[in-house]
This record gives structure tokens, sequence and C-alpha cells, in this order.
């Protein structure tokens, strides 16, 4: 069963049947996830994130999209995460670039502030370009609908102003604007996109929300983080030039998102589909 079925909800779940996600040589598993083979998901989902990193790769030669969980091979729960259960989520890490503009890789995901600088990790930056053009490819995918790209509300904002900065369609930034949310009660997901698929419309048994539990605060295990947090990353690859390119980068000036413009478009705010802490993965 290839298409697989999802049964129950994303935090109360599990998958049955289900596709895998390969590597290829425009997608790569983050070292740090490849433990467990967390790779199996509904045949939409993995599609999507497969025709979303060869777009990424047409319009920029050469890119890798860096993917993390998505569910276990039955679906059920997951260390680290308090969904991914039902073959419906998945985590993707942010395209990273240096100063000189070259992809880079590291071997867990990458945190970033509101100006593009990464944590604890000098001359790296967050790519506006490659990320907007994820996004953007998987709000347009025919065969998968995203509900939710759980993101840090600065790095939400960074996207959608470089979105109205390259004349994005006002359809397609509305949307972004909708889906993109920073979620309540965990950690801002500043060092990944987290993205959920609805439920195929021909699938009995799939629920589309998880339901909203009586504990405000998770337990502190559910909040551990993907790689370790703050400390400077370790470095993979640096767009196949020798790590002490990387290391001996310059830093470059941080670069702070455009002022808001006079764009009439009125577009949905950060905390207008803010998902409570049950909807979210950490």
């Amino acid at each position: 069963m290839r298409f697989g079925r999802s049964v129950g909800s994303p935090t109360e779940g599990h998958l049955t049947g289900g596709m895998h996600l390969d590597e290829t040589a425009y997608l790569r598993i983050v070292p740090a996830d490849t433990e467990g083979d967390v790779r199996w998901g509904l045949e939409p989902l993995v599609t999507m994130i497969d025709r979303a990193a060869r777009t990424v790769r047409r319009q920029f030669p050469d890119s890798i999209t860096s993917v993390g969980h998505l569910s276990r091979a039955g679906g059920g729960g997951v260390e680290r995460h308090r969904s991914h259960e039902s073959g419906r989520d998945a985590d993707i890490g942010f395209f990273v670039r240096g100063a000189n503009g070259h992809e880079l890789f590291a071997t867990h995901f990458v945190q970033f502030r509101g100006d593009g600088t990464a944590v604890g990790w000098p001359g790296a930056y967050f790519d506006d370009a490659k990320n907007w053009t994820l996004v953007a490819a998987m709000l347009g995918d025919e065969s998968a609908h995203v509900t939710h790209i759980f993101v840090a509300a600065p790095l939400r904002a960074r996207l959608l102003a470089f979105a109205e900065r390259v004349g994005a369609p006002v359809g397609v930034r509305v949307r972004a604007a909708e889906v993109m949310q920073q979620p309540h009660g965990t950690l801002p997901h500043d060092d990944h996109f987290h993205v959920r698929i609805a439920c195929p419309g021909h699938m009995s048994g799939c629920v589309e929300n998880p339901l909203v539990r009586a504990h405000t605060r998770a337990p502190q295990r559910d909040l551990i983080v993907h790689g370790r947090r703050g400390a400077a990353p370790d470095v993979a690859v640096a767009s196949r030039k020798p790590p002490s390119t990387l290391s001996r980068a310059p830093a470059a000036p941080a670069e702070v998102p455009p002022p808001a413009t006079s764009d009439t478009t009125s577009l949905p705010p950060a905390a207008s589909m803010a998902a409570p802490a049950d909807e979210i993965d950490e």
C-alpha cells in the first residue's frame, strides 16, 4: 500500500503502508536524524517534498534540501516529538548560505535569528530566496494540501517581506501568511519548518486536528531540540568547499528584513492561526 493510510491524528495515530523518502542528488536526510529511519509518510507528503526539492534545485542549481523526521514505518510515537505519528508531518531544514552566497550544510538543523544570522555559526545566513522558493512550491503542490507550516514568527515575517519584495503573487503570499505560524507552548521552530498536510479527502479514520488536551505545559522531555541548540554546528559540507573555507568565512553585515511597504493587501497576522501546544511537534 504505497499511498498509505493515516489513522487517527498527528498526535495520536499510526500509519499503514506509506511511502519512504529516499535521499537523492537534490535531497538529503540531516545526519542527526538518520537513526531509526523516521522517513515514512503518506504518498502525497513524500512526493510533495520531493517535488519541492526539485523545484528549488531547478531555480538554484546544485541546491540540496535537508529533511529531518517524517513518521516511522508504522507510525506512532517518535522520540522528541508530540506529533509525527500518522504520516502527515515532516521537518525540513532551512537553507543556509555563506557570506559568499554558497550553500552551507550542517549535521543538524541550524537556529536563526530574525535578522537572518545563524546562532553560534558566524558567517552563516538564512537563505531567503531558497527558503521562500521551497515554501511556495509546497503551497502550490497539486497533490498535497498543506495546512500548517510551523516556523518562528520573526522568520515568517522575513519570508513574507522577501516574497513581497520580489513580487510574489498576492494569492501565494496570503496563503503563506495563513499557513506559516509560530506554535504556542513549545519551541518557536527557529531551526526548521514543520510541515503538515491535510487528511486526503477519501481517507476514513484520518483525524484532521489533534485533540486539545488538558495540560498546558509539555513534559520537559518533549521539548528536546534537534541537535545541539545554540552550539556551533558540526559542518558536513560547505558547497563542496574545504571545511576551512567555512570556518574562516568573513562575517557579513546583519541582514535586516526590509521595512513594511505600502502594499494594501492585508495579510493574516502571525497570531491569527497560532496552534495550541498539542498541534506542534516538539
